[in-house]
């Protein structure tokens, strides 16, 4: 039996490609190190713009954590109180509730008249 195992790429980000042995390669000439190091400065700059754009998010995203952490702490004791029984209705959109078209027995309001709609 044999133990060793076969060197085989595994998927394609083991396959040697041009690039892959033009950047391995130690430069030579000089323009060759001043290409490089233009690259790697370059990269370094951008590199410190995303660590700045990701800290003033931070920073941004803390702050709305911070004021929907005190609307919670506010919110959180009027629903652990216990219901009160005349609730204000809300004025806003939505549907409006009507009132009951039969009255009950013994009600305070006054009976709807009825009219008759021809065609």
């Amino acid at each position: 039996m044999k133990t060793e195992k076969r060197k085989t790429p595994c998927g394609l980000r083991g396959v040697t490609t041009l690039q892959t042995l033009a950047r391995s390669v130690e430069p030579q000439e000089r323009y060759q190190i001043a290409n490089r190091y233009a690259r790697l400065e370059n990269e370094r700059a951008r590199l410190e713009r995303e660590i700045d754009i990701w800290q003033n998010r931070l920073q941004a995203t803390a702050r709305k954590l911070t004021m929907v952490r005190d609307e919670i702490t506010t919110l959180r004791p009027l629903l652990e109180e216990a219901p009160v029984k005349n609730a204000i209705c809300r004025s806003g959109r939505g549907q409006k509730r009507g009132q009951a078209l039969t009255d009950a027995p013994g009600s305070s309001t006054t009976p709807r008249r009825t009219m008759q709609l021809g065609y």
